[in-house]
């Protein structure tokens, strides 16, 4: 049977959800899930990692999230009598490392947290960071009416409310973070979170901060934000405290409002505006309060120039806010206003109406870029151009009413990733209480795709790299900082470039858009076998998920995390594998299923130091429909699929057992089974019993049989004599899944024409060669009333890109 080529190439239109699946474009995707498209190629996103990590001027390694810190804190158990040396602490958990300090006042004794559950100083001790428990044991007891006091740092797991940077006098930028209840400052020095906070806040997970750069009448900097749930709150430099001013109620007889909250806060035309303000307890849900400026610059009295209130005249209530341009677009619930400067000093501002229909129900999901403002209501996505309000959802137009949670609809936040031209949509799925989702959308192709990432809020900072070789002397090796830092790439080469910052749901600070990193990379500090298929592992705080329907927390479109092992010290075995979570056992420990490792999970190496996981990237792709002979009346029949694709490959490692290795010159290994390695590849070894000296190796082969080769330029006649174990490790290729669907349902597909053995149930395995562009083909002989394609890929380190499809289609019966 002959086939008609169909090409599908320069893909633009990414996301399309506004016809039927059969009516999109051919290059259009029904899903798009962790992937996007951009200037005709598809590929898949950017990872994230933590971003304040420590490990720089002396401070240990720690995880990125927002911490509280107590001080002054008493021993739980021990006698201050002048024999007991040893106390315990209870703090709560879980304990920042590197944070950990207690204090003997006579004689003076002091006991530094190391960073790895121990302390350096006068004594010795203990802490676990996950359970808070504290043990210490001081040189000398301390003497009858001293102290022994503890200060520690705690990671109390609020989702992050607001990622802000305060600028200095001397143009310094500064990041600021906050979660529900408290402020921490980025420490640059040692790459750590420093509490600042003075009184904590009360604000729930609705009540994202808003701030502004905006100094006092003398110009000292200050960064003023607000939760429109506490008092509006100011930060110099030095001290958080609330924000001081002079302001009257609008009353017939006017008192101070001595209370100020707000929604929103913007500086315009050096004058501090707040939007949708509650004075002194009483909400005034329209509000614009204005302020006066220079020596007046804190004056909201009618007797500082220019100061004032105007209200929306039209009822509706005040939900956000961004700049376009010179002028401020404010939205509320049903409409959407411009405020425009005056040029008198005495009238600054008007307003004026320029929608009365569309307005945002996310006071948050309101941004500009590219002096384009858009907001997020329940109705539809809408953008300003400051004269006009339309619809920016065409191709999607039902996005937010039924991809979005109604409920938890204001939880919606937009940011921006510059280095990508890409806009942030961050949302709650439906029946999700918390936002784990993106609507990403590219403007500079105008089209939109799906990211699967647990943000609470987000922002920019720029900042400079600061790396020295200091640094880098912790790793004790390579592959130490390899697992870190990827490559030479990932460190900025312009101290200017500004970078995006995620917050997370539990406190945690990343830095996204990381291009060498897949999601999440948290350290490990244990692992344990369960049995011959099970491993748990103990790591930093984790988001990863087993996402079973049940679970409320779970993503209905995705299957299990996928966890990516490396830089393991003992158990090599699953050293760059990666393996389906099979439980969650808490929020630092997790099951692997690891049934597909080359032996038993029972006869591993006993785990003894180190290593990382990383949640896999998990890119999907759902074509269109196709049926190109529909309007004859027939069916269609699939033969076969090109695929122009490049790839990187990936970071995962196949392993083989050795059978036998002998001394020679140059040196052979034999393996128990077929190796279906080509000469000229390249592989490691490890795990190896008598002949040492080729642990760690690495080498490029020449195939002798199917079951033995020999090492380039490795003689092996000098060295121990073979004696057990052992594998040789060779890196796996990137590969595409492919799952074919007809009418709705999946079928087998064949990699080879007319095989008998389809490849992993009803996907197909295209193994792609790393760095050259070229087409592949797949079989799929397959005949339906239309067919879907859907490409997955969710391996470790594989970054492959899809320039073009081209299936082979026929006619094929009656449609009807």
């Amino acid at each position: 049977m002959s086939y008609t080529p169909y090409l599908i190439a320069n893909f633009s239109t990414g996301l399309e959800k506004r016809l039927q699946p059969w009516l999109i474009p051919d290059d259009a995707q029904e899903d798009l899930f962790d992937g996007f498209v951009y200037r005709g190629v598809m590929s898949k996103r950017e990872g994230y990692n933590y971003f304040a990590t420590g490990e720089k001027g002396g401070a240990p390694y720690r995880e990125s999230r927002i911490v509280h810190t107590l001080t002054a804190v008493a021993p739980t158990t021990g006698a201050i009598n002048g024999i007991n040396r040893t106390f315990t602490f209870t703090a709560t958990a879980q304990i920042a490392r590197g944070s950990v300090v207690v204090t003997g006042s006579n004689p003076v004794q002091v006991l530094t947290d190391n960073g790895v559950g121990g302390f350096t100083g006068a004594g010795t001790g203990t802490i676990n960071y996950i359970t808070g428990a504290i043990s210490v044991t001081f040189t000398l007891a301390p003497i009858v009416a001293s102290t022994v006091l503890l200060t520690y740092s705690f990671m109390p797991g609020n989702p992050v409310m607001m990622v802000a940077t305060y600028i200095t006098s001397a143009n310094v930028k500064e990041l600021i973070v906050a979660d529900t209840q408290y402020i921490n400052r980025y420490n640059a020095a040692n790459n750590t979170l420093v509490d600042i906070t003075t009184t904590p806040y009360t604000g729930n997970k609705f009540q994202f901060f808003s701030w502004v750069n905006y100094a006092d009448a003398t110009s000292v900097p200050r960064l003023i934000f607000t939760n429109n749930f506490d008092v509006v709150q100011q930060y110099d430099g030095t001290v958080v405290g609330a924000y001081v001013y002079n302001m009257l109620t609008t009353d017939a007889v006017p008192v101070a409002v001595t209370a100020l909250k707000a929604l929103w806060a913007v500086d315009m035309k050096d004058r501090l505006i707040f939007l949708r303000t509650t004075e002194n307890g009483v909400v005034y849900p329209k509000r614009i309060r204005i302020s006066g400026t220079g020596a007046n610059s804190d004056d909201f009295r009618t007797s500082a120039t220019g100061a004032g209130v105007i209200d929306i005249p039209d009822g509706s209530w005040i939900q956000g806010a961004a700049f376009n341009r010179d002028d401020l677009i404010i939205f509320t619930e049903t409409s959407t206003w411009v405020m425009k400067y005056t040029g008198n000093d005495t009238t600054p501002f008007v307003i004026d109406k320029i929608d009365e229909s569309r307005g945002s129900d996310a006071a948050f999901s309101a941004i500009t870029y590219l002096n384009r403002t858009s907001a997020a209501s329940r109705r539809g996505l809408i953008i300003s151009d400051g004269y006009r309000v339309e619809r920016q959802d065409d191709d999607i137009p039902d996005f937010t009413y039924k991809e979005v949670d109604g409920t938890n609809f204001p939880l919606c936040f937009a940011g921006t990733v510059d280095a990508d031209r890409d806009h942030f949509l961050i949302y709650p799925p439906p029946k999700s209480e918390t936002s784990k989702r993106i609507l990403c959308t590219n403007y500079e192709e105008d089209n939109y795709s799906t990211y699967r990432l647990p943000l609470s809020c987000m922002g920019t900072f720029t900042t400079p790299p600061g790396i020295t070789w200091n640094d880098l002397l912790i790793y004790p090796n390579w592959e130490a900082f390899a697992a870190v830092y990827g490559n030479w790439n990932s460190f900025g080469f312009d101290a200017s470039i500004p970078f995006s910052v995620g917050g997370g749901q539990n406190g945690e600070i990343w830095r996204l858009a990381v291009t060498e990193s897949e999601d999440n990379p948290v350290r490990i500090y244990n692992i344990t076998v369960i049995d011959a298929s099970t491993i748990e592992v103990t790591t930093d705080f984790n988001n990863f998920r087993k996402n079973e329907a049940s679970n409320a927390n779970s993503d209905p479109n995705l299957s299990a995390d996928y966890i990516y092992l490396t830089a393991i010290g003992g158990m090599q075995e699953v050293n760059n594998q990666q393996f389906p979570i099979v439980s969650i056992v808490s929020p630092n420990v997790f099951r692997l299923d690891v049934s597909t490792a080359i032996v038993p999970a029972t006869s591993f190496t006993a785990y003894t130091s180190g290593g990382e996981a990383t949640r896999v990237i998990p890119f999907e792709a759902l074509f269109k429909k196709f049926n190109p002979f529909a309007d004859q009346d027939k069916k269609v029949r699939c033969g076969w699929l090109y695929m122009y694709v490049d790839s990187s490959g990936t970071s995962l490692q196949r392993n083989i057992i050795i059978d036998t290795i002998t001394n020679s010159n140059p040196c052979v290994v034999f393996t128990e089974v077929a190796h279906n390695l080509s000469t000229g590849d390249q592989v490691n070894f490890f795990g190896i019993g008598g002949m040492t000296q080729l642990n760690g190796k690495v080498a490029f082969i020449t195939v002798l049989t199917s079951t033995s080769f020999s090492l380039d330029g490795i003689d092996s006649t000098a060295y121990g004599v073979y004696t057990s174990g052992g594998y040789v490790g060779v890196e796996e290729p990137a590969k595409m899944s492919i799952d074919i669907i007809t009418n709705d349902v999946g079928h087998k597909t064949q990699l080879n024409n007319m095989s008998q053995d389809p490849y992993q149930g009803n996907m197909t395995n295209m193994t792609f060669e790393d760095g050259s562009k070229k087409w592949y083909k797949v079989f799929i002989n397959q005949t339906g009333k239309f067919i879907q394609f859907r490409l997955r890929n969710q391996q470790a380190g594989a970054k492959v890109n899809i320039q073009a499809t081209m299936p082979g289609f026929s006619p094929c019966g009656r449609l009807i």
